[in-house]
């Protein structure tokens, strides 16, 4: 008998509690009027939504206070704390009925937000001088917060960022002791209630004057002390360990900065001596506020190979093959060698580097290569080898600084010529610069390169030759718009320019040069006697000048078109003979890199046509 009960009960007990689901299956509806701001339209919307509709008529009351706290708490999260919220009139009935769709109005006055009326920010720093600008930046955020309207994001944002910026810079005792965002309620009455006009007491005098919502910001924070940087601390015995002794951008003593630490790890494997390597700070073994920086590294093994293939319209198919060595032995001495193959062009070459002060920046390269071109008028073969000494820029405003000396011996026969050999012995420098944004997809960028060179027949060379060599190139994005600057200038001053290689004379022409014309079709002519008559010939140039200027924009999110226009020459004198170059292009953004496909309309003295350009990567 007792078990027949129980059942019943249990079976009139869920009956009720699905009764009950079902008349509040249906979500309520509100109609929120008053406000402009679908933002904060939305946020009331989204507190509403978490209030339970009545389960009784007994609840009703209940419910409307409810959905008053939460419009009020959702309105205070854009500091309208002195709101008027209005609940129009509404039935149990209406609100719970199966059939019902009955939306409850809500009637708001924003009225003006609630400020901040005072930063109560107390410090306690030991040393004033050591705080670094960012930190000194976040400081100065929070108390501009005095005055104006209160921001609860931005009041967790500061917060975080303090914190933050504290542990990043070395403040590893950094504690809150107190932070509080206290608002003074506009129900409270004025401290004082007496109201004297000109000597006279109003008969008002006694009537409570509310004030407008305000915040109080209080904040008590212990910064502590600033920690300063120690030794380097090698987890396991490993070699490279004096070479990541030269590369780390800070000294024992200087104050903290996490982004060093960051940079160090970033240098260690931009050496190419280490598969991985990982720098970081262990605060708890700090002696006398120095923190010393745990270092791991895995060298590379003995030999590395990579293999690459590409192509284009300036030269076709291309592939090359590169073999390193990155540990000749444990000072850092490293060679490597390349392969590259096109049908224009073929190379092999080798090279051995000797690390000096910085092994990422500072070097000594010892090189000798081969190579053989055979494009237009042009067929070459080069034996080169050269020894160069590079000291690597500083910063990203500096310039990486290369002397060198170099010995070509260049076969040649350019144009209709007959074949020539030379040999120059080029001492020589370049400053160089590159800064970039993005690898495979570069959105901010420019690179500047000038090279001066030079040969005298009293240095073994077979003519006197003196060359400078100027280029850049500027990449900017500005939302969907990007913009590409490109400028070649250079100059040949020689004694003999027959005998100048064709590899050291200048030609235009090409994807990365004048669009609308083939690689290095560009150049100063000459008119010859051939077996069939007349016959022009490229000869180079004694001077090079090349614009380029080009629009694209981004019309999906892997796509975008492009205009563009170039011009320039190859010729005895600066710009004269001007070739031109106008187009439209499509780029692809895709996974392995950008994919550039242009027709270009090419004009000059001596031909005009179209002409398709393929490039794949940004050519940076």
């Amino acid at each position: 008998m007792s078990n027949t009960f129980f059942s019943l009960f249990l079976i009139s007990t869920l009956l009720v509690g699905l009764g009950t689901l079902s008349h509040n299956s249906r979500a309520q509806t509100f109609d929120i009027q008053g406000v402009s701001s679908g933002e904060i339209r939305d946020n009331v919307q989204l507190y509403l939504k978490d209030v339970n509709k009545p389960v009784s008529e007994f609840d009703l009351d209940d419910y409307r206070e409810k959905l008053h706290q939460q419009t009020q708490v959702a309105l205070r999260a854009f500091a309208h704390y002195d709101a008027s919220v209005i609940i129009a009139p509404f039935t149990y009935q209406a609100i719970t009925a199966q059939e019902s769709n009955t939306s409850i109005q809500i009637d708001i006055e924003l009225r003006p937000k609630a400020l901040v009326k005072l930063v109560q920010l107390q410090l306690n720093i030991e040393n004033v001088d050591a705080i670094p600008p960012k930190l000194s930046e976040v400081i100065d955020n929070i108390r501009a917060m005095q005055g104006k309207a209160i921001d609860h994001s931005r009041y967790e944002s500061l917060k975080s960022q303090l914190n933050t910026f504290a542990l990043l810079y070395g403040y590893f005792e950094f504690k809150f002791l107190l932070h509080k965002l206290l608002i003074v309620s506009s129900d409270l009455e004025a401290e004082s209630t007496d109201r004297i006009e000109m000597g006279n007491l109003s008969p008002q005098s006694h009537t409570p004057q509310k004030k407008a919502s305000s915040g109080i910001v209080h904040w008590i924070v212990n910064l502590g002390p600033r920690y300063k940087f120690g030794d380097l601390s090698f987890l396991e015995e490993t070699r490279g360990q004096s070479l990541v002794t030269r590369v780390k951008p800070f000294k024992k003593g200087e104050y903290f900065d996490q982004g060093k630490v960051g940079q160090l790890s970033a240098d260690m494997i931009a050496t190419g001596y280490f598969d991985n390597a990982i720098a970081r700070p262990n605060s708890s073994e700090a002696v006398d506020k120095h923190v010393p920086i745990e270092v791991i590294i895995t060298p590379k093994p003995k030999d590395l190979y990579k293999f690459g293939i590409g192509a284009s319209t300036d030269t076709g198919p291309r592939i090359s093959i590169d073999w390193e060595r990155p540990w000749v032995n444990l000072d850092g001495h490293s060679m490597g060698a390349e392969l590259y193959v096109s049908k224009p062009r073929k190379s092999l070459s080798f090279d051995y580097r000797i690390p000096t002060d910085n092994p990422l920046k500072d070097f000594y390269s010892f090189q000798a290569g081969v190579q053989q071109i055979q494009e237009n008028q042009t067929d070459s073969e080069t034996l080169s080898l050269a020894v160069q000494r590079q000291w690597g820029a500083v910063d990203e405003l500096d310039w990486d600084k290369i002397a060198f000396v170099k010995a070509e011996q260049e076969t040649f026969t350019q144009g209709l010529q007959n074949e020539e050999k030379t040999l120059l012995v080029l001492p020589g420098f370049t400053f160089n610069r590159t800064r970039k944004r993005g690898d495979i997809f570069v959105s901010w960028g420019d690179r500047q390169q000038l090279t001066v060179e030079g040969a005298s027949t009293s240095l073994l060379s077979d003519i006197d030759l003196f060359k400078v060599t100027a280029r850049t190139k500027w990449i900017r994005e500005y939302d969907s718009h990007r913009f590409v600057l490109r400028a070649d200038a250079g100059m040949i001053s020689t004694n003999d320019f027959e005998r100048v290689p064709s590899s050291q004379r200048f030609f235009a022409g090409g994807d990365q040069s004048i669009r609308g014309f083939g690689l290095n079709e560009v150049s100063d002519v000459r008119e010859v006697e051939g077996e069939d008559g007349p016959e022009l010939e490229l000869i180079g140039g004694k001077y090079l000048s090349v614009a380029s200027v080009e629009y694209a924009y981004k019309v999906a999110e892997s796509w975008r078109v492009a205009v563009f226009a170039d011009v320039g020459s190859a010729s005895d004198k600066f710009a004269s003979n001007l070739a031109r170059g106008v187009g439209v292009g499509v780029h692809w953004l895709s996974p392995i890199g950008s994919v550039q496909i242009y027709i270009a309309h090419g004009k000059s003295d001596i031909e005009e046509g179209y002409r398709v350009h393929f490039v794949l990567g940004e050519g940076f």
